[in-house]
């Protein structure tokens, strides 16, 4: 018996059948691939706020000594209280579940938009690893959530095109740039 779906139908419904099941599967998997995002963000954001206290005096440090110009944006992000970073991660996640309320009533660009700018995002957590050479805080799920954003990345790009992506990716990344420097201003006062 080839398949047990052959007893009751016919072959060619049968092979129909399974090709309706895995387009199903592979949308739904799709699907969850996007809905997963504010757990990706929250389990990279726990990273960030459990190391940042024990790693920003030694960034600090490392910083200010190699690039000077750059201290007094180093030593913002050290004296931001754990409360208030809760704060903004809070206020971001927030903005990603109501880019996943409008993505599960098909306006999917918001939602897309801000995985292109956590997806950023993470990279640049690694390229700041690799220019200071040690670890900073979330860059162990940057890189654990790298396959993640790969497979959201080409799964965006074989749907909507380079073109649109580029543009999704780069008002995501203005989004999140944008939030962070307004929660940031509003946390300092």
């Amino acid at each position: 018996m080839l398949f047990w779906c052959t007893d009751f139908i016919g072959l060619t419904d049968c092979f129909d059948l399974l090709f309706l099941i895995h387009i199903k599967l592979h949308y739904m998997s799709i699907v969850l691939l996007y809905i997963l995002l504010p757990l990706v963000f929250l389990i990279h954001d726990l990273e960030e706020i459990v190391m940042r206290m024990h790693c920003m005096p030694h960034i600090v440090r490392l910083v200010s000594s190699r690039f000077p110009r750059i201290t007094p944006i180093i030593r913002h992000l050290q004296n931001i209280s754990t409360r208030n970073f809760i704060i903004i991660i809070i206020e971001e996640f927030l903005l990603i579940i109501v880019a996943l309320a409008v993505f599960l009533y098909d306006i999917p660009y918001p939602l897309l938009a801000l995985f292109w700018g956590f997806s950023i995002h993470l990279f640049v957590h690694i390229a700041q690893a690799i220019v200071i050479r040690r670890y900073v805080p979330g860059l162990i799920t940057s890189l654990l959530f790298l396959p993640y954003c790969a497979m959201g990345g080409v799964h965006l790009i074989q749907r909507y095109g380079l073109d649109l992506n580029m543009l999704l990716a780069v008002i995501g990344f203005a989004i999140v740039v944008t939030n962070l420097l307004i929660m940031h201003r509003i946390m300092r006062k």
